[in-house]
């Protein structure tokens, strides 16, 4: 197979490393713009441009043609293909240099990427018609440096400051590696170099762009100066002091620096968690901590995963794929908390990490090991006397100001004796001095921990630590305690008496440690006294209860949802989601089908207008428990499961879902292979359905059909419906259908040639305040409303922060929205290749992308085609590019007035 080089050159050789001829300058200017795109047509007038520029021959297309065959006789005949108006170099990505270079960056390999480049792209080779491909791939390089390099801050920081000071030099506008040095001087102990270099990054920044840093320098700054170290992650900045567990704490650094998965074992409330977060604020570098102790299911790991780090699902990938890709080229710690609650989805996240991601390390506590290769276990010990002596004292004094140590000495030691040093006992018997001195705690019956050793050794402790305390509590408060277990996460007080009957005893239990306090007001059960308690006796009356509160709440909050007071139904739900999905749990357990369906359907549009895909999952259960003879609520259901297929990029898997016979389970088949045609006719009997009982819902699949009706051409009935919808939404909320039926009739008003009024829709929308994680394109129509208004630099701004956006969560399918603000920009300031180029890609997405490629062609760029062989990843890769060029053009012509 021919190689062809386009780093450091243009060439071409055989598999046997042998050079091959390729001719003169301008056929290897030609074999560039081919192999810039290998597998795809690259059209004849495009070729030209690239090759010749603005100075064509007046003979260009038979010179285009001998240059053709020059590299045909070089290659091979079967190199070159032709397509219709077009040329194709036929050879796998692979082959290319700047193939492998990109598959690995997509891969998360930084490193392998960069051990492709071996120069600058077609050096030695005059082609202007290229510029803008050589500049996107400098971008890509410098993208590629930046994340190989957070890996060397954190392995060898003196080494990366040193790279790092000559590639600030060179690049003085990149804010990351500025960041970057800053965070290698610090940990190389220049403490005092690092704020001196945060200076220079400002007076260059300002200087030539005559902006202040942004906020990642700012942030890094206050860090250092506040003599923190600079870390990225969620872990608490300080802690308590770790009593007791010097030994064990460099125990587990040590077993950090040489296994990819070390595992913390022992009971519940011996201090796992607690010694693993001092473990990754020792080791420095980004620490993400994934608490595992509010889920039940093995398939909930990789949500809780992405959602702390903030990775969306990519298409046509799980989550754990998702979350392994993202994570694959940089260097984390990943605190993996309370395992044992999910030992097999955790066992099989870790393990995925641990082989996808080489500089990810992963910190485990379970009450076993994981059995994942590669994992080294360090089993977590009771306290010494000493020590748990000690750590009664200091939380005692916390407690009462007036204790008195020394006169407890003594009680105190055999009080610790007791309890087997366990922490959390130890803790708990301390919260209670101010109304038992420990003498009186000692003489408690059941204290002796040897009284209640009951089940497997790993677990003797944790039960007579924690029946210790319940002992100490009244037969009252005992059913209150196991009633309130059935809660996962936070409360609040009115649950509690709903749950309970009664919640007269509620303070005393936080007064005895043995529930505690959040902010809201709200309570909460430490995880290890909640498990213990639900284990004391039956609890299916609790939650019956605790369900049918699940579903006044989640009634109350549906009702918020669909109006004007949005927002604070989002923040609701998020709070009441862990209990939310115990209620469901439980339902489905007990075969109430019913009121499985009632928990979920007053939310269930939030899959998709916030992407919370676990609805899809609730869809799928409720689907299996379904009987056949239900159609209508099994086409219901349907309908949502195809929501989460369509939106990760899963259509295959409908088939599997036995579609009954019903207009709704029609529409969602159409609508899940967007099937434009079929939708079309399917809608109205679906949308009948539903309006008698729940028009919303009626109403907005209307609205969610809308999209993919525009692809079609059925712009009336567009355009009918959804002017009605809007006046309501307006009226009646919620803000975020209102937002998107104004921006569903701008885009048709720009499909129809009115500009006036698709501007004047995009700028209504583009005032309405969205919930946090609201699914939108309001940052591009921003920018379309900031572009329209002559004001170029803060559209590219708005333009690139929403394209950063998009990468960071892995959002790339987003990119067609992107794709129509660029061209509207890039046509208008006369850009016509990086129109055309954009305008092919978006006529490649989906019937949507292109009907606007189709309508915006003739409008842009005078009907020009453009090579359309771009991944969502890398058209937002080149108009960032694109963007970042303008912006300094822009600021360039600004400074120079």
């Amino acid at each position: 197979m021919v190689r062809i080089r386009l780093l450091g050159g243009v060439t071409a050789e055989t598999d046997d490393g042998d050079p091959i001829d390729v001719g003169a300058a301008r056929t290897r200017t030609l074999l560039a713009a081919l192999a810039l795109s290998p597998g795809a047509p690259v059209p004849v007038a495009r070729l030209i441009e690239q090759v010749w520029a603005d100075a064509p021959p007046r003979t260009v297309a038979k010179t285009l043609q001998w240059h053709v065959a020059r590299l045909r006789a070089a290659l091979g005949h079967a190199a070159i293909g032709r397509a219709g108006a077009a040329y194709r170099l036929d050879l796998p990505a692979e082959a290319v240099d700047v193939g492998r270079f990109r598959a690995h960056l997509r891969d998360g390999d930084a490193e392998a990427a960069l051990a492709e480049w071996t120069g600058d792209p077609l050096a030695g080779v005059d082609a202007p018609g290229l510029a803008a491909a050589v500049h996107g791939l400098m971008e890509e390089r410098l993208g590629a440096l930046e994340s190989a390099l957070e890996h060397q801050v954190d392995r060898d920081p003196h080494r990366a400051a040193a790279t790092l000071t000559g590639l600030v030099t060179r690049h003085p506008l990149r804010e990351g590696l500025w960041a970057l040095l800053m965070t290698a001087l610090t940990r190389s102990g220049r403490r005092a170099d690092a704020l001196a270099t945060y200076q220079r990054a400002r007076r260059h920044l300002v200087a030539e762009l005559g902006i202040e840093p942004g906020p990642r320098l700012r942030d890094l700054e206050a860090r250092i100066l506040r003599e923190e170290e600079p870390r990225e992650g969620n872990l608490p900045p300080r802690l308590s002091p770790l009593i007791g567990r010097d030994d064990a704490l460099a125990a587990v650094v040590g077993a950090l620096a040489g296994s990819p998965v070390v595992t913390l074992v022992g009971p519940g409330g011996i201090g796992k968690t607690r010694l693993a977060l001092a473990a990754a604020l020792r080791t420095g570098g980004a620490a993400w901590l994934l608490d595992l102790s509010e889920i039940t299911d093995a398939a909930d790991v990789p949500r809780v995963a992405a959602g702390t780090l903030g990775v969306a699902q990519r298409p046509g990938r799980g989550l754990t794929e998702s979350v392994v890709a993202a994570l694959a080229s940089r260097t984390a710690l990943l605190v993996v908390d309370n395992c044992e609650h999910v030992p097999d989805g955790a066992a099989g996240f870790v393990q995925a990490v641990a082989r996808g991601c080489p500089h990810v390390r992963v910190l485990a506590t379970s009450r076993e090991r994981l059995a994942v290769d590669g994992e080294q276990v360090v089993a977590v010990d009771p306290l010494a006397p000493g020590a748990a002596a000690e750590l009664f004292h200091t939380r005692a004094s916390a407690t009462d100001l007036g204790y008195d140590r020394l006169a407890h000495a003594a009680d105190v030691a055999d009080l610790c004796r007791h309890l087997d040093g366990i922490p959390l006992a130890i803790e708990l018997a301390a919260a209670r001095v101010r109304s038992h001195r420990p003498r009186d705690l000692l003489a408690r019956p059941g204290a002796a921990t040897g009284e209640r050793r009951t089940g497997a050794p790993r677990h003797r402790s944790l039960h007579a630590a924690l029946a210790w305390s319940h002992d100490l509590l009244t037969d009252a408060e005992r059913v209150t305690l196991r009633d309130l277990s059935v809660f996962r996460g936070p409360f609040p007080l009115a649950a509690a008496a709903t749950v309970t009957g009664d919640d007269a005893l509620l303070g005393t239990l936080v007064e005895r440690s043995m529930v505690a306090t959040v902010p809201g007001p709200r309570f909460r059960l430490l995880e290890p006294i909640r498990q213990f308690a639900a284990a004391q006796g039956p609890t299916e009356e609790a939650a019956g209860r605790h369900a049918r509160w699940c579903l006044i709440e989640v009634a109350e909050i549906g009702v918020l949802l669909r109006s004007t007071r949005e927002e604070e139904g989002v923040a609701r739900l998020r709070e009441l989601w862990p209990n939310l999905r115990a209620a469901f749990g439980w339902a489905c357990a007990a075969g109430d089908v019913a009121t499985a369906d009632a928990l979920v359907r007053p939310v269930v549009t939030e899959l998709t207008l916030r992407g919370t895909q676990e609805i899809g999952d609730w869809a799928e259960r409720l689907l299996a428990l379904l009987p056949p003879d239900q159609a209508g609520r099994r086409a219901f259901w349907l309908l949502w499961a195809a929501e989460r297929l369509t939106q990760t990029a899963d259509p295959a898997a409908f088939v599997a879902l036995a579609a009954p016979d019903h207009p709704l389970a029609r529409y969602a088949a159409a609508y899940v292979c967007g099937d434009g045609q079929a939708l079309a006719e399917l809608l109205l009997p679906a949308a009948a359905g539903l309006r008698e009982r729940e028009p919303y819902l009626a109403a907005f699949l209307q609205l969610n059909a809308a999209g993919t009706l525009l692809g079609i051409g059925r712009f009336a009935q567009v355009d009918e419906a959804v002017t009605v919808l809007a006046a309501r939404y307006r009226a009646e909320g919620p803000p975020t259908l209102h937002h998107w039926a104004l921006q569903t009739l701008a885009y048709s008003a720009a499909f129809q040639r009115r500009p006036g009024d698709a501007e004047r829709f995009f700028d209504e929308a583009a005032t309405i305040d969205l919930p946090e994680g609201s699914l939108s394109a309001g940052k591009a129509v921003q920018a379309r409303t900031a572009f329209r208004r002559g004001d170029h630099p803060r559209a590219y701004r708005l333009l690139r922060g929403y394209i950063d956006e998009l990468v960071a969560t892995d959002n790339v399918v987003a990119a067609s929205v992107v794709c129509i603000e660029f061209v509207t920009m890039t046509a208008a300031l006369g850009l016509r290749e990086e129109a055309a180029r954009m305008l092919a890609y978006l006529e490649s997405r989906n019937e949507f992308g292109a009907m606007a490629a189709r309508l915006l062609v003739p409008y842009a760029v005078g009907g020009r085609t453009a090579d359309p062989g771009l991944t969502d990843r890398q058209a937002l890769d080149y108009m960032g590019a694109v963007l970042d060029r303008l912006t300094t053009d822009q600021e360039r012509r600004s400074a120079g007035r």
